[in-house]
């Protein structure tokens, strides 16, 4: 504003020298005209007429000029005047298009990000040192400043109205994209940065109460606190202040150190005019203060701080926000805070302000990095307020341990496995066909989540199947918990009755369980076409003896095992496990068998072996039938003499299978199981890779830790068939074997909260999914680790989903209330459907039946020479 102001180290010395000048001026015209007076004066006294008249006419003459100075300015005043006026208006009008061009090249070139934090966010004094540094730097060169001026940036913190997350926003112009980017990453390698439209950035509307920042007058040129000198951010309890509809906004550009000097010029002048030992100890602390941070190295900016509010208590909520404001900022130096109640500073998302007086703010890097950086995340302002309501405190929206922004096109096809956990993009999460190829395993406590996620993935293929089951992969379900199958019924019944329309056919529904009244036949010794009778029998040796008795040799059992069922398929006759108990303990049996034996090494076996040896080695063997055999179901399952079951019409058709079963349990359980996978294991070997997909769920596969499927997932080339093994804590997998298997090979870890295994799916995942967040994982909340291949690396993918509750539907239409017997009552009123689509499917006949035809052939084995026509 005055002159002595814009000369470096400007100052009250300045002033006396203008003062001194214009009395030194003064007393000059004044001594002039004093002596052409005393001259006169000698001249009349001493008579010399000449002498006076001649200094009469210099008097004279000095009175003229003077008097016609005088006239001259005053006739010339008022044009001077005007046209200081008028050079005023121009600079003024010169600056104001400057400025006006460059708002308007600012409008064009503007680009917004939002700033997400992570959960790992620390305060780290140097890379933020490092931030408002490389932010200082950001000039522009003289070309490119005489056509934008000098950049701008807006570091806004938001939360919308109707929410309580506290958002962190970065406008910025595009030409220092590049820079912006790569410095935020630098500081902050974890947080993510995404680009938003003008409109996602978040701006006040119209009406509220707020206001602005500026120097406190008599403190103006003392230091503001610095984040590097009290090493404490105060950023989230500033943050804390702020509800519901609330902004508030740091705009600041690059400067020179002219601004801050000049700011400082007043204080700098009192406390250095003064000796050390004339101050008292609060200027002595100043004068220190002014020392230690005005060096002249800092960088410096052009400031305006403020705030708006849309809150319904938005005085309230101003006012505590800019006292927090202040109190974190006070230092040497504060901050008064003007209440704009109609001129609202962020009306206008320009990021060139307009240059209302009394609005901007010079500070130095060190005072910016107090507002400037993100808060650490050890504050409990990312942590949600224990109350809701209107008047609740926000929250920093922040990416909790291994959530993440997918990029476009990653997992968006194949079957879904639930829905993205992250702060604003909630998009589906899904995993192609090819990935399951590779297998999955799915765990979790009970009551976390398990069963939601494994119906988000069943109900995705449902709805693809319902729009075209002709092409779309069909599935198969083993449930010994009566679980899912009963949720998949009730939701393929209610949307039947509602109009959905698909092929019943393609349904199949095996009632394995205890109370079942229909059963298929599951003959074990059934042999497909082009296979080879010595790799059957290796395969239900396998299945057959899975664990090991004291003083028993596996081996050496499994080999028995497979040496009983190569010679039943060698034989003319179509033979079930009953065979193998025969084949044993029927000397008569056996002679009838081995006639019919192909292979050498088979018949020299069982010529070489004598009767006390057989019956020796063959006791495991005997036992593990007798378990099979004295069950009920199972026998009635694998001793009929045909497979009803046909895995590679249900996979090539894309057929649903819902297999019960429940009240099955331990070895019987496991072969059970065992058997079934094998059965889908071996036709989909059969199937080339452009085949359809199926996946096959097992359920409790905790229970079914079987040698097969370590084979299966050991096994290196893959087929359109994807193993999902569901269990709970995955601790429960005692085989390590198998746990080595799913470590090495497994496809896709997905596991739901849980405790006691949460240190094995740390260890599954080598360590990509941490035993804390496994642990502290809420209900319907689920980890996901999917291992791949991108550009021929191996490579890893970890998120965080979450899933839908596991509805089941009331014959209304209406989701069934789950804390009441509704869902019960649901549930069975889809397995009424399931059941009613068992008795007319064809694959199976009732259990009288079926008893008959298995008491009629053990009959028959009773005789020492049975029938050759009806031998087994």
């Amino acid at each position: 504003m005055f002159p002595w102001n814009n000369v470096p180290k400007g100052g009250e010395e300045q002033m006396r020298q203008v003062a001194k000048w214009f009395f030194y001026t003064v007393i000059g015209v004044a001594s002039v005209i004093g002596i052409l007076y005393l001259w006169k004066f000698l001249a009349e006294l001493f008579g010399e007429s000449d002498q006076a008249e001649t200094a009469g006419k210099a008097t004279n003459l000095a009175w003229d000029t003077l008097s016609s100075i005088g006239i001259w300015a005053l006739a010339v005043l008022p044009w001077l005047i005007l046209l200081g006026i008028l050079i005023v208006i121009a600079v003024l009008a010169g600056r104001w298009s400057t400025k006006s061009h460059y708002r308007s090249r600012a409008k064009k070139g503007v680009k917004y990000l939002r700033i997400l934090p992570s959960y790992d966010t620390e305060l780290d004094l140097d890379k933020i040192s490092e931030l408002t540094r490389t932010f200082g730097s950001m000039i522009r060169p003289i070309r490119m400043r005489v056509q934008y001026g000098r950049p701008w940036f807006r570091w806004r913190f938001a939360i919308p109205e109707g929410s309580n997350q506290i958002g962190i926003y970065l406008a910025y112009p595009e030409d220092k994209e590049n820079s912006v980017k790569d410095t935020l990453r630098s500081v902050y390698p974890s947080a993510e940065l995404h680009d938003i439209k003008e409109e996602e950035f978040p701006t006040p509307k119209k009406g509220g109460t707020g206001g602005h920042f500026i120097f406190k007058f008599k403190t103006k040129g003392y230091p503001l606190t610095s984040l590097l000198q009290s090493k404490q951010s105060q950023l989230g309890s500033i943050l804390n202040c702020l509800r519901s509809g609330t902004y508030l906004d740091l705009q600041f550009s690059p400067v020179s150190w002219r601004a801050v000097e000049e700011r400082s010029g007043s204080a700098r002048s009192l406390l250095t005019s003064k000796k050390n030992k004339d101050m008292g100890p609060e200027e002595r602390i100043r004068r220190a203060g002014l020392i230690q941070r005005l060096t002249g190295r800092e960088l410096s900016f052009q400031v305006r701080l403020s705030i708006w509010s849309n809150h319904e208590n938005a005085e309230a909520v101003v006012r505590s926000t800019a006292e927090s404001v202040q109190t974190a900022m006070k230092y040497d130096g504060e901050l008064r805070f003007i209440r704009q109640p109609w001129w609202n500073p962020m009306k206008d998302n320009n990021l060139v302000p307009i240059p209302w007086p009394l609005t901007l703010m010079a500070w130095t890097s060190d005072e910016i990095s107090s507002l400037f950086h993100l808060p650490p995340a050890n504050h409990y302002i990312y942590r949600p307020p224990a109350e809701d309501g209107p008047n609740a405190r926000g929250y920093v929206a922040h990416l909790q341990e291994n959530e993440r922004t997918l990029e476009p096109g990653e997992l968006t096809e194949g079957v879904k496995i639930g829905k993205l956990k992250h702060p604003f993009d909630d998009r589906e999460v899904r995993v192609n066909f090819e990935q399951l190829n590779k297998h999955f395993v799915l765990t979790g406590a009970s009551g976390m989540g398990k069963s939601s996620v494994a119906m988000d993935m069943v109900q995705s293929l449902l709805d693809e199947w319902f729009d075209n089951p002709d092409e779309s992969p069909g599935f198969t379900i083993i449930d010994p918990a009566k679980e899912l199958v009963a949720i998949i019924e009730n939701r393929l019944r209610i949307a039947e009755k509602f109009g959905v329309k698909f092929p019943r056919e393609k349904i199949h529904h095996l009632n394995l369980s205890d109370d079942t009244t229909h059963l298929p036949a599951l003959n074990m010794l059934h042999c497909p076409e082009n296979v080879i009778p010595g790799q059957m029998a290796q395969q239900l040796a396998t299945i057959l003896v899975d664990f090991e008795f004291k003083e028993e040799s596996v081996e050496r059992s499994r080999r028995l095992v497979e040496i009983a069922v190569q010679s039943l398929l060698e034989d003319k006759e179509t033979h079930t496990i009953l065979g193998i108990d025969d084949l044993f303990r029927n000397h008569q049996f056996r002679e009838k068998v081995v006639k019919n034996v192909q292979d050498p090494y088979i018949k020299r076996f069982w010529v070489n072996t004598d009767e006390q040896e057989i019956k020796r080695e063959v006791e495991p063997v005997l036992y593990r039938l007798d378990r099979i055999l004295q069950h009920s179901t199972l026998r009635r399952l694998f001793c009929q003499k045909g497979l009803s079951l046909d895995p590679q019409k249900y996979m090539d058709e894309g057929h649903i299978v819902l297999i019960d079963t429940n009240g099955i349990k331990d070895y019987n359980l496991r072969v059970l199981v065992g058997y079934l996978i094998n059965l889908y294991y071996q036709a989909a070997r059969k199937r080339n890779t452009a085949s359809k997909f199926h996946l096959m769920l097992v359920e409790e596969a905790h229970m079914v830790q079987i040698p097969l499927l370590t084979e299966i997932l050991q096994e290196d080339k893959k087929y359109p068939f994807g193993l999902g093994l569901v269990t709970r804590e995955i601790d429960h997998f005692e085989n390590q074997e198998l746990m080595q298997a799913i470590r090495s090979y497994i496809g896709m870890v997905i596991s739901c909260g849980q405790t006691e295994g949460s240190d094995e799916v740390e260890s599954l995942t080598r360590k990509y999914i941490k035993t804390s967040l496994v642990e502290s994982l809420p209900e319907r909340n689920a980890a996901v680790y999917i291992r791949s291949k991108r550009k021929g690396r191996s490579d890893v993918t970890t998120c965080v989903v979450t899933n839908e509750p596991p509805v089941v539907y009331r014959p209304d239409g209406k989701p069934a209330d789950h804390r009441t017997a509704e869902k019960d009552e649901a549930m069975n009123w889809g397995l009424e459907w399931g059941l009613n689509a068992l008795y007319h499917d064809g694959e199976t006949l009732p259990i009288e039946q079926v008893d008959k035809e298995i008491s009629d052939y053990m009959d028959r084995t009773l005789y020492e020479n049975p029938p050759s026509e009806n031998a087994n």
